[in-house]
């Protein structure tokens, strides 16, 4: 088992700034690192906060209010986040993707290290408890 799970934020990543965070199961430990050009590092190991649970979230980030669900749902540009929910409605995200099966095996990664149920908010639909 790996001690430490690095995520990046893809959605947010661009050449001069980039995003990662840090999971230290060892010591309960997390690290929001933000770099300028992949050079100039910065963040620092915190204690993580009593968790609720992991929660994988699709989110767009080009609103659109007329869209339909389908439409939603389909969205080529659409991120999927894996967040770690805190005091019941704070997020740490720790990782972002296009690639679903990627948003979930880090989200069991995490749910099996931390002992927290993982919940599927990916559709519009309907949020399911898996496990």
């Amino acid at each position: 088992m790996n001690s430490v799970l690095a995520g990046t934020r893809n959605a947010i990543n661009n050449w001069l700034r980039q995003f990662k965070t840090f999971i230290n199961f060892e010591d309960n430990t997390y690290k929001i690192q933000e770099s300028l050009m992949g050079v100039f590092k910065w963040g620092e190991f915190k204690p993580l906060p009593k968790l609720n649970y992991v929660l994988v979230f699709k989110n767009v980030f080009a609103k659109c209010e007329t869209c339909s669900i389908d439409e939603f749902e389909n969205n080529p540009h659409a991120y999927f986040q894996v967040s770690l929910v805190h005091n019941s409605n704070r997020r740490i995200i720790v990782h972002e993707t296009k690639n679903k099966e990627e948003a979930f095996k880090i989200a069991e990664q995490l749910g099996n290290n931390l002992h927290l149920r993982i919940k599927d908010s990916s559709s519009r639909r309907q949020s399911v408890w898996l496990g």
